[in-house]
């Protein structure tokens, strides 16, 4: 029997690692069976139109997602955008959910707001939580990519935990092919980068603690001087306090900012690269070192959350918050070449079992569930 199958691919390339899952989800239902997918998102998406999936064109607007909650406080039912399908699978939220009839599961990324309130504006973290408890409250089953994330899920709102999935999604597969050396050269010469670099693929948000890492770096190249430092992102939130701190350690020539940086352009990044430096204070799962442990490029990391529990033993991990922890890490895998190696090849090891056919199976496993 065939299951109509109703995807909500709401996140675009703004949405940043949202995105990439939303990619992967989608290319991991490929190797799925017994379904008839319809995505619902922008159908002038070439990364949707790709997949080729029929789309059904829904997008939801804050003013939309603003009716449909208040309608559901008011127990006013609005029109079920999704009425021909037997099931839903929403990769981001939409609140358009809370006016169907079809069982869904949608996926809770991560609690941030709880951890770092001052992060967000007051009506961002009221926001967040009302539309968290209601959809958790409604849905058939909660997805999440670790175990911490789950507890946090099941404490903050109630949920009983076999409603809560763990299903980690692996990255994009774009990165498990191999660069021939001149197209990593050609890379390296158009983009300027240095012989020796350490790689941090992050926007310049206040958690991504670029600033600390800037910190750490400057103590580091006293003892490796040909060491360099690169970044990706694009120019906004904290970037100029970020470049004032690059400028006033004195460090202009040691540290490089590509800004946005291509799909292709990024895989030989990761290749050329000495080692992945992650020093956010909060992940629920880090994309790039999923992308680092694909090509074998050695992980340093903190020790914060759920990066522990993604990480493993092919890592090296330091607190967040501590300068000397951050650069005693960096150290290790700078100064020894062999180690360095060897973390890398874990980290490829670890990424076998990751497979698009396997989290297919554990998707397929999930709907049925759910019928």
């Amino acid at each position: 029997m065939t299951i109509k199958l109703g995807v909500l691919a709401l996140a675009g390339p703004d949405n940043g690692g949202t995105y990439q899952y939303t990619l992967s989800m989608l290319q991991a239902l490929h190797h799925t069976s017994g379904l008839q997918i319809t995505l619902y998102g922008d159908p002038q998406n070439p990364d949707l139109a790709e997949l080729g999936y029929p789309i059904c064109r829904f997008l939801e607007s804050r003013a939309q997602q603003l009716t449909a909650l208040i309608a559901h406080r008011m127990h006013v039912r609005l029109r079920d955008p999704f009425i021909s399908e037997d099931v839903l699978l929403a990769p981001i939220y939409s609140l358009a959910l809370l006016h169907t009839s079809k069982p869904f599961a949608y996926t809770l990324h991560d609690l941030q707001e709880s951890y770092f309130p001052e992060n967000f504006p007051w009506w961002r973290r009221i926001w967040r939580n009302q539309v968290y408890a209601i959809l958790s409250g409604q849905a058939r089953r909660v997805i999440c990519e670790s175990q911490y994330v789950k507890t946090d899920i099941a404490r903050l709102f109630g949920v009983a935990k076999e409603r809560i999935a763990v299903i980690a999604a692996p990255p994009l597969r774009q990165f498990m092919t191999d660069e021939p050396d001149d197209r990593l050269q050609a890379v390296r010469v158009r983009l300027l980068l240095p012989d020796n670099f350490l790689f941090y693929p992050a926007q310049f948000w206040v958690h991504k603690n670029h600033v600390r890492l800037i910190e750490a770096f400057r103590e580091v190249v006293t003892e490796v001087p040909d060491l360099n430092l690169v970044l990706t992102g694009k120019k906004r939130d904290e970037y100029s306090i970020v470049m004032r701190a690059v400028s006033k350690f004195g460090l202009s020539d040691k540290v490089r900012h590509l800004g946005y940086v291509e799909q292709d352009d990024l895989h030989a990044i990761y290749k050329l690269a000495a080692a992945l430096v992650m020093p956010s204070l909060f992940e629920s799962v880090s994309i790039p070192i999923y992308e680092a442990f694909q090509v074998g490029t050695p992980v340093v990391a903190s020790n914060i959350l759920a990066i522990p529990e993604q990480v493993g033993d092919a890592g090296l991990l330091f607190d967040p918050r501590s300068v000397a922890s951050i650069k005693d890490a960096i150290l290790r895998i700078a100064k020894d070449p062999a180690a360095a190696r060897q973390l890398g090849k874990k980290g490829q090891d670890r990424m076998s079992a990751m497979t698009p056919e396997r989290y297919g199976a554990q998707l397929q496993d999930l709907l049925n569930e759910m019928r």
